[in-house]
């Protein structure tokens, strides 16, 4: 159970770094209120953990030999950031989500949205687990989002003047996708 803890906590680490940069920025702007940002974010959160179950039970039932072949999707999606990146550019003002609804769901889309690799990792890991240590891990990852949160708002409290780092996104971002999807392949090929 410790292997399959550090393994997960690993692979939640490295798959949320793209997500404590967005909180952050939600965190940062004074249109919206914490709790917004909060009740958002596991919700987005807890719907792409959804996908991520749902996910790995169909392909523990149909696939589960080449599961790990699920590892190409974070590796192609980093490989692709890291040799196409965009050109910089500017964020212009954008109008206000006028109530807490339209925010709730904006931070919760933006959740949504950022699951795509995350899913594409926890899919071979969580179709190797068993119903125990898939609830352990589940419940880590619960008490993980809001870890993200606070970290989020601790680095906006202490460095919002200085803002977040560009290269964040652009380089650190796509370098840990390629690392976890060639971890995922990797271990794959070994067991095979």
């Amino acid at each position: 159970m410790e292997t399959v803890l550090l393994v997960g906590v690993w692979l939640f680490a490295v798959t949320h770094l793209d997500t404590l940069v967005v909180i952050s920025a939600f965190c940062a702007d004074n249109d919206y209120q914490l709790w917004e940002v909060l009740v958002g974010h596991y919700i987005g959160f807890c719907a792409g953990l959804v996908a991520a179950v749902a996910g790995a039970a169909l392909a523990a039932e149909l696939f589960q030999e080449w599961t790990f072949l699920l590892g190409s999707v974070p590796l192609g999606i980093g490989l692709w950031g890291l040799f196409h990146q965009p050109p910089e550019t500017t964020v212009e003002k954008s109008r206000a989500v006028p109530n807490t609804l339209g925010r709730i769901g904006v931070v919760s889309v933006a959740g949504i949205g950022l699951s795509g690799e995350n899913i594409a990792v926890f899919v071979p890991f969580f179709a190797g687990l068993s119903l125990a240590e898939l609830l352990v891990v589940i419940g880590v990852y619960l008490v993980g989002a809001g870890i993200v949160f606070l970290a989020a708002y601790i680095i906006v409290s202490r460095v919002a003047a200085d803002g977040i780092p560009g290269w964040l996104d652009r380089w650190l971002v796509p370098t840990v996708l390629v690392l976890v999807g060639g971890y995922v392949l990797a271990t794959g090929l070994v067991l095979i």
